[in-house]
């Protein structure tokens, strides 16, 4: 049986030098490393190396005392702090490292937080101690009072039995504690265990090696394996993503219950082709991976770290996470846009990174720690890349939650698709992250189809419906929900799920949250006065003053966004004998959220990308709902109906969903687009009423059954991307060398004699978002249109809004050759037609007037 240690500290305590020692001790070594030498066994990395420091969490693996173990050791520095808190995610047991000479650090107590909320056993290792300036003593108090008053040194068993009577009674009775009840209160998180010693001198490490083998073999006599259910299935959690080079990818998983093998297939489909076992650089492959086991996987291409496998559900939030925004400036000739898909590939590997392209500034954005990983992910995007680039502060990033409790309904049943969901969506306290859990009878729901709507909920971040952010600390409950026998596909889940949590923040509404940091400012006490006034201003909040000699120490918390930039204030005014440290310490409501909306504006009703409605199946069609109505169509009850008369079995409604029948996926983009465009504008219909909580409530419908009118032909619209065409045509893009004007003219010519030709109104869009202060200005040209867009508006924007807000109105086409845009429109409902394919079409056209005419070619 494997048990799983993780080394965290500080910066510079001294934590890869333990892991050396550690390594050395238990024979796996046959001398130690040095980070600062660049020969640490764990620290492999070419930039690890470069620098010093510790970047990525590595494995390795050594047996000691016949306890077969895996350390982690991560990194120490504030600004990787993402990737030690995902490695936390795969350990049994953990080792917090300080150093005796710094004691406990601001970044000491911020892990410990992590460990506890993952209710991690934890032991504390005091390094340095043959220093001297180290004070053990000092250690001790520092731990008692900013850790926990469980800390206890590892060999005060007096010290220990006062963690719980039990334990007392067998002191007094022994004048001593059995090792197995150490270890007991140890696994219980009853007492923190402290070690002492020098780690570069291999002092202490020993003792501790000793109790990490003791607590192993407890671990096995006493409590086993623990497995997600008493059937033992398999059970895994992701914890970090690496990519070795272009295809290779490795899915570094800690097996929690049951065994994996080789060729297994993953739920989600994926086939394990390879599992490796890593030990530093080095790794064998082995056959199977049993619960313990600390294993990449080589084979999945679409997992992400935090996904739970098999039996292991849910995604643990991180507590620590980038709070400021940076847009990338390329420094060379490099389009942003096409640069964007390969820059993608950083968000497997860190999440925190949430690399995200800004269509309104034609910028791709980040979200970084500090000016360390800055730098690092500078020199990587140039070596992997090519890419010569900079970074550029943007903004803080905002966060919302749910105002109140609300049931969210999503409905998702066009032709021969099924699939509805019920949550209730709950605001949850600071710092508790996104939660899930079921609240309903399997056999009202499969638990399959439950798992697989817990799998929706966590797949992606939904956004908030004040200004389009990620939702954070809200819980969704899965209540209810249907499937059917033979029309329900996994998609449409996925669609049902999402448009229930949609449909549910419209209905209650969300609350913008921002950052806030936790500071420690020490300044001369002449200046305290003007520092409080300033925290003040900055809505913050301080502790009294405490004097340190002739200096004083300012305790407290303000919003990111106002103290960030501080510290350059600090040092002026205190001529340079201030100084300031800040520490990442939550979400809280905003403190000027209409000054926030007014910066950032979002209309919920325009998202495409998060539609609201539902798809209902009607009178053999498919019925668009707006997200008002949503409740009074579903065939599930709400929480509010339970117990009032059960609506409509599913197996008498009429779905009209024969065998025979079938549908195109265009025609599944359509609905779905439609969908999403009849939220706009439209008011709850007769029949419904608003109570005094603000939200529709359903009464008894007066609804009369109208036949539909018999409908007529859309006018037919072709909107053209101009220079898109013109790069993609040859013959164009030889004149466009010369003159631009020229290409456009000839472009227009050519547009204008494909109109004589078809039946479409062609509009012809061209980019002058560069040139400024230009206007937005339309004109005919022959007997087409031409368009050419505003300052700070692309070719592309235009074309999508121009389908989103007339896409019910006329039949359009667009032409264009742009990835990223045909995702959007499509998206939309309208059809496409690539560059190529236009160009194929208007030579076809042309031939078939010169044969029609009887036109011979020269």
């Amino acid at each position: 049986m494997n048990h799983v240690w993780g080394i965290l500290a500080h910066v510079d305590a001294g934590k890869t030098t333990l892991s050396e020692s550690i390594l050395y001790t238990a024979g796996q070594l046959a001398k130690t490393g040095r980070v600062d030498h660049g020969d640490a066994f764990l620290d492999t990395d070419s930039q690890e190396k470069k620098r010093g420091i510790t970047i990525f969490s590595k494995p390795a693996v050594f047996t000691y005392q016949d306890a077969q173990m895996t350390l982690l050791d991560t990194p120490g520095h504030v600004d990787f702090a993402t990737e030690t808190e995902r490695a936390v995610w795969a350990l049994d047991y953990a080792i917090l490292l300080i150093s005796g000479t710094d004691g406990v650090q601001a970044h000491t107590k911020t892990l410990y937080r992590i460990l506890k909320k993952h209710h991690v056993p934890t032991v504390i290792y005091i390094n340095k101690i043959d220093m001297e300036a180290a004070s053990v003593d000092r250690c001790m108090t520092e731990l008692k009072e900013l850790i926990s008053d469980r800390c206890v040194e590892a060999m005060d068993d007096e010290g220990m039995a006062t963690a719980e009577e039990e334990a007392m009674e067998e002191y007094l009775e022994k004048e001593s504690l059995s090792g197995e009840t150490k270890c007991r209160l140890f696994q219980e998180r009853k007492v923190f265990p402290v070690f002492t010693g020098s780690a570069l001198n291999n002092k202490g490490t020993e003792k501790l090696l000793d109790f990490m083998a003791e607590v192993g073999k407890y671990r096995e006599t006493n409590i086993g394996i623990q497995t997600k259910q008493s059937g033992g299935g398999f059970a895994g959690r992701i914890y970090k993503i690496e990519r070795l080079g272009v295809d290779a990818r490795l899915t570094f998983t800690k097996i929690t219950g049951g065994s994996l093998k080789v060729k297994d297939v993953l739920p989600g489909g994926e086939k394990i082709n390879e599992i490796r076992l890593y030990s530093g650089a080095k790794y064998t492959q082995i056959d199977s991976a049993a619960a313990g086991d600390v294993v990449a996987l080589v084979g999945p291409q679409n997992t992400f770290a935090g996904q739970g496998l098999g039996e292991e559900v849910g995604r643990p939030d991180l507590s620590l996470a980038p709070v400021l925004s940076y847009k990338l400036r390329f420094l060379d000739d490099t389009v942003p846009k096409l640069a964007y898909p390969k820059l993608l590939a950083l968000n497997e590997e860190d999440p925190s990174l949430h690399v995200t392209w800004d269509e309104a500034l034609q910028q791709i954005k980040m979200t970084l720690m500090g000016q360390v990983q800055t730098e690092i992910l500078i020199e990587r995007i140039q070596s992997e890349l090519g890419y010569q680039v900079a970074f550029e502060e943007a903004d803080v990033l905002y966060k919302e939650t749910i105002a109140a409790p609300v049931e969210g309904v999503g409905h998702f049943e066009p032709l021969r698709h099924y699939a509805e969901v019920h949550l209730l969506i709950e605001p949850l306290p600071a710092g508790s992250g996104v939660q899930t859990a079921t609240d309903v009878s399997t056999d009202e729901l499969a638990l399959n189809w439950q798992r697989l709507i817990e799998t929706h909920i966590l797949e992606k971040e939904h956004v908030g419906t004040a200004i389009g952010v990620p939702l954070t600390d809200v819980k969704y409950t899965i209540v209810g929900g249907r499937a059917h026998m033979k029309h329900t596909e996994g998609g449409d889940f996925r669609e049902a799920t999402y448009r229930a949590i949609r449909q549910g923040l419209m209905e209650a509404g969300t609350v913008i949250l921002e950052p806030s940091y936790r500071f420690e400012m020490v300044l001369p006490r002449e200046y305290v006065g003007r520092a409080m006034m300033d925290i003040e201003a900055m809505s913050g909040k301080f502790e009294p003053p405490v004097d340190e000699g002739d200096k004083a120490k300012i305790i407290g918390t303000a919003p990111a966004i106002e103290i960030k930039n501080y510290s350059a204030k600090l040092v002026t005014y205190a001529k340079g004998e201030g100084s300031l440290s800040l520490i990442f310490d939550g979400y809280v409501p905003c403190h000027n959220p209409e000054e926030v909306m007014m910066k950032h504006p979002y209309d919920p009703e325009l998202d495409v990308k998060n539609p609201a409605g539902s798809v209902f199946c009607a009178h053999g069609g498919s019925d668009l709902v707006p997200w008002q109505e949503v409740k009074n169509r579903c065939h599930v009850p709400c929480l509010e109906d339970k117990g009032e008369e059960e609506l409509v079995p599913l197996k008498v409604q009429k779905m009209s969903h024969d065998r025979d029948e079938w549908i195109s996926p265009e025609e599944v983009d359509r609905i779905l687009a439609a969908a999403t465009h009849r939220n706009q504008g439209k008011n709850p219909k007769k029949g419904w009423h608003y109570g005094e909580s603000g939200r529709a409530k359903r009464v008894a419908s007066d609804y009369i059954y109208t036949p539909p009118k018999e409908g007529k032909a859309k006018e037919k619209y072709m909107l053209v991307d101009g220079y898109n065409l013109i790069y993609a045509w040859p013959e164009l893009k030889e004149v466009l060398e010369v003159n631009l004007d020229g290409a456009r003219g000839k472009l227009l010519d050519i547009l204008s004699n494909y109109k004589a030709m078809t039946d479409y109104e062609v509009i012809a869009v061209f980019d002058a978002y560069r040139v400024k202060g230009h206007k937005a200005e339309a004109s005919d040209y022959l007997n087409i249109h031409q368009v050419f867009t505003a300052e700070a508006q692309t070719a592309d924007a235009y074309i999508e809004k121009f389908t989103h807000e007339q896409g019910k109105k006329y039949d359009i086409t667009v032409v264009t050759s742009d990835g990223l845009e045909q995702v959007i429109i499509r998206g939309t409902g309208a059809r496409l037609i690539s560059s190529r394919e236009f160009i194929e079409e208007v030579e076809r056209k042309a031939k078939e007037i010169k044969d029609s005419f009887g036109v011979l070619e020269e």
